[in-house]
């Protein structure tokens, strides 16, 4: 069978006593790690979780988080992982869409109250002695190992049946449950790694939460190749912290957005990030600036950089290796199995430069939405996948280039406006550090470019002068129906859990502050 059970269980045996897992001061062999796998298996088999169920996961970034994902691939289970930055009323509704046969959580998320929410059914904690709410059922998570057998439990698994439920962010409404497979997930583990040529050799940093997606692949790539993997042990993104992981664990490859790649070419420059070991960055979830991407490059001159454009419902679809000079906002060419079309509203493939819905034929599309057939069907379109990512293909280079998601994009007097395109040019500026651009409510225009801020902390400068450059720097960029109406300086933009802004949380400081 193509799984990642398997694939485990072979680099038990290929890379015995080879460190798999790190995360702060623990470290699991790929032996030890295989047979925690067993014994977490088997004590969930004992608990009556078997094919087809369900196990949610209220999991920080922790080496038991990885091992559940393997005991439920090779129970042929699910893992649903629930964001914990959610508050629990909005944990509710994924929890009842989920129907979890069993949970295991971290006991300092539970004392939050979470376990309140659960149906009676057993659950592991890990850590400490909270129940939340749970105590009757509740059960030490290595207690539970201790008294279950070792061996493999000797389940013979579809390499094609769920194996995760992620839930989306919510960016495009309800959270809806994205099901994916083992043999899905080694495909799009083996397409990427073809492409930025991770090895056994290698030493690979964990650093967004376990419960997004994007991690969820990388664990999965990273053990399958046989390659160590480090586990970004702290709840939030500290640069210096980051920069200490990567310092002692002699880190050779790992995922970024943006956002923590300017912090981390700033304790470069300063000489408190070593820019000897790492040789494969990789981007995402939001567009790199040119700015940002030359600097990286002067900075890790050892290293090759990547922009990695995908989604949680189709994987890893297109890459980009940058180089100095190179083209700006390109998500890439599609990756090897992959057929990207661009579409307009009614299905039509549209010619090259023309802006429509980027759809994705390939193995490594999603299964579908978990008990929501209608979501589903709205998002297939033949055999392609679209999760509502606009963009074009360049007609002279072939590069495809995503420009907004629909929900975000602006009609302001008629025109079409996509954000992403102007932040790009905000952040263009030396004393800006972040920048989101929404639409608000116009009676004359119906929606007008409203562009929120974040200069850097050592900017200094008076918020008036900013402006005036910014606006003379989008009279030289940008068509005058795209240029901001409004600009509001703000202390923080609020940014998700993999570091990237959050536009629809952004709209709710048009009330409140902001010069």
């Amino acid at each position: 069978m193509f799984t990642l059970s398997a694939a485990l269980r072979t680099n038990a045996v290929r890379y015995r006593e080879k460190t798999a897992l790190i995360e702060g001061e623990r470290r699991w062999t790929f032996a030890q790690l295989d047979e925690r796998v067993n014994r977490l298996a088997n004590a969930l088999a004992a608990r009556g979780v078997g094919k087809g169920d369900r196990v949610a996961a209220f999991l920080p970034n922790r080496l038991e988080m990885v091992e559940l994902l393997f005991a439920c691939a090779r129970l042929g289970a699910a893992v649903a992982p629930v964001n914990l930055r959610l508050a629990p009323a909005e944990m509710a509704p994924i929890l009842r869409n989920a129907e979890p046969a069993a949970a295991v959580a971290d006991a300092a998320v539970l004392e939050r109250g979470v376990g309140s929410l659960l149906p009676p059914i057993p659950l592991l904690v890990v850590g400490g002695e909270g129940s939340g709410g749970a105590a009757e059922r509740a059960e030490p998570y290595e207690q539970a190992l201790a008294a279950a057998s070792p061996a493999d439990p000797g389940v013979e698994v579809d390499d094609d049946a769920p194996w995760f439920i992620v839930y989306t962010s919510g960016t495009t409404g309800t959270p809806k449950g994205v099901v994916q497979s083992q043999k899905r997930a080694l495909f799009i583990a083996f397409v990427l790694l073809s492409e930025v040529g991770v090895s056994a050799d290698d030493v690979g940093m964990l650093l967004m939460p376990l419960f997004h997606v994007n991690s969820i692949w990388f664990s999965s790539l990273t053990l399958a190749v046989g390659a160590t993997c480090v586990i970004y042990p702290h709840a939030q993104f500290h640069p210096a912290r980051v920069a200490e992981e990567i310092n002692r664990n002699g880190v050779t490859y790992s995922m970024f957005v943006p956002t923590m790649l300017t912090f981390l070419a700033d304790l470069a420059e300063k000489g408190a990030l070593r820019t000897d070991t790492l040789r494969i960055i990789m981007t995402s979830s939001a567009p790199l600036p040119g700015s940002l991407r030359d600097r990286l490059i002067r900075d890790f001159p050892q290293a090759r950089l990547y922009d990695v454009y995908g989604a949680s419902e189709l994987g890893a679809v297109s890459v980009l290796r940058h180089r100095l000079g190179g083209p700006v906002g390109s998500i890439g060419y599609p990756l090897l199995l992959y057929d990207v079309r661009v579409i307009d509203d009614e299905g039509r493939e549209l010619p090259d430069g023309e802006i429509g819905e980027l759809v994705v034929k390939s193995p490594c599309n999603m299964l579908g939405y978990f008990r929501n057939p209608e979501a589903t069907a709205a998002a297939r379109h033949g055999e392609y996948l679209g999760v509502g990512d606009l963009g074009y293909r360049d007609p002279a280079t072939g590069l495809l280039y995503m420009v907004d998601r629909k929900a975000d994009r602006i009609i302001t007097s008629g025109e079409k406006v996509y954000p992403s395109e102007v932040e790009e040019v905000l952040t263009r500026h030396p004393d800006v550090a972040f920048a989101a651009v929404v639409g608000l409510p116009d009676e004359r225009r119906g929606q007008a470019v409203t562009a929120f801020v974040q200069l850097r902390a050592e900017s200094g400068r008076p918020v008036e002068a900013v402006q005036a450059e910014l606006e003379e720097l989008c009279r030289q960029n940008l068509a005058d129906y795209k240029r901001p109406r409004a600009y509001r300086f703000v202390p923080e933009l609020p940014l998700g859990p993999t570091g990237k802004v959050l536009r629809r949380a952004v709209t709710a400081l048009a009330d409140g502050g902001g010069r």
